[in-house]
């Protein structure tokens, strides 16, 4: 659904973030749909068209409580108003969807926001496009092979093709429980965002990032959600094991990566903060001079 016959991402990069799946009507709560969300948010933060925007980094602007994330996950309806959301937030693209599981597949209903005002009488992309809707099957047996080509084909109908999908393309072998289980510990992840002010009680409980790992060892997703959980806990040695054992499935994991100079910055290694960073900028098509900066800023600080 291109605007005019040309890619949105023509008029610049715009920001989308990808909200948590619900449950479709019948469907009970689990972690599912969580962690689909965040799957479909490690293949977006590689889409090089768009700016580098993640859910984790406003879930305490959009749910300003646990209990309003808790009863969005768990609802099968969509957020009541996502135009002033955007607006709010300054992000143009939304992401939604719905989960049902079938057997050993499960199929994902995604609707795609466009939060910019459309004036239908005046033409041009800056005026936003329509909402656009799609059911994809994903399926187990193929590291989500699948189901990303489907995803990819739509993105690129509705005017936000990948510039390349080669950073964004891994073998993901994660099956459904651990899946569950992902999703059970980013929901964890996200109430300690919402609740937390910094203290030494705001440690995460673990526990389900262990089973996700346990469940699916071979996961990219497990290891780099426990990194995160290991940083939060200021855990940073345990932290880098996770986040390489990540990067060992997943060479361009940018949630990696990024885990891997956060976890340099807090310990103080400028070299392996500066490394990662520009690794991280790599797989962006970033300004290095930018992650230079970025680096430069973090040090200066001590």
């Amino acid at each position: 659904m291109a605007i005019n016959g040309k890619n949105i991402i023509d008029a610049g990069r715009p920001k989308l973030i990808v909200m948590p799946l619900q449950p479709a009507d019948g469907q009970p709560w689990d972690g599912i749909g969580l962690g689909i969300h965040f799957f479909l948010g490690n293949l977006f933060c590689a889409h090089r068209g768009l700016l580098e925007c993640w859910f984790g980094w406003r879930v305490k602007n959009i749910f300003s409580v646990p209990g309003l994330l808790k009863a969005y996950c768990r609802g099968n309806k969509g957020f009541p108003n996502i135009r002033e959301l955007g607006n709010r937030e300054h992000v143009r693209f939304w992401l939604e969807g719905q989960y049902r599981q079938d057997g050993d597949k499960i199929h994902v209903f995604l609707v795609l926001h466009d939060t910019i005002v459309h004036d239908a009488k005046i033409p041009g992309i800056a005026n936003g496009m329509p909402e656009s809707k799609i059911r994809i099957s994903m399926e187990f047996n193929d590291g989500l092979s699948g189901f990303r080509i489907q995803l990819f084909e739509w993105f690129e109908t509705c005017g936000l093709p990948f510039p390349t999908v080669e950073k964004a393309v891994w073998t993901e072998n994660i099956s459904i429980q651990g899946l569950d289980f992902l999703g059970r510990a980013l929901e964890t992840t996200y109430l300690n965002y919402i609740n937390g002010n910094g203290q030494d009680s705001d440690l995460i409980d673990l526990a389900w990032f262990d089973r996700a790992v346990d469940q699916s060892p071979e996961s990219y997703l497990a290891h780099d959600l426990k990194g995160w959980g290991l940083c939060k806990n200021r855990e940073y040695q345990m932290a880098e094991t996770a986040f390489a054992s990540a990067l060992d499935l997943h060479l361009h994991g940018l949630g990696a990566l990024s885990g891997m100079m956060w976890c340099a910055v807090y310990t103080k290694n400028r070299e392996r903060a500066l490394q990662y960073a520009l690794a991280k900028a790599e797989c962006r098509g970033e300004n290095m001079e930018k992650a230079r900066t970025f680096v430069d800023k973090k040090f200066n600080n001590f």
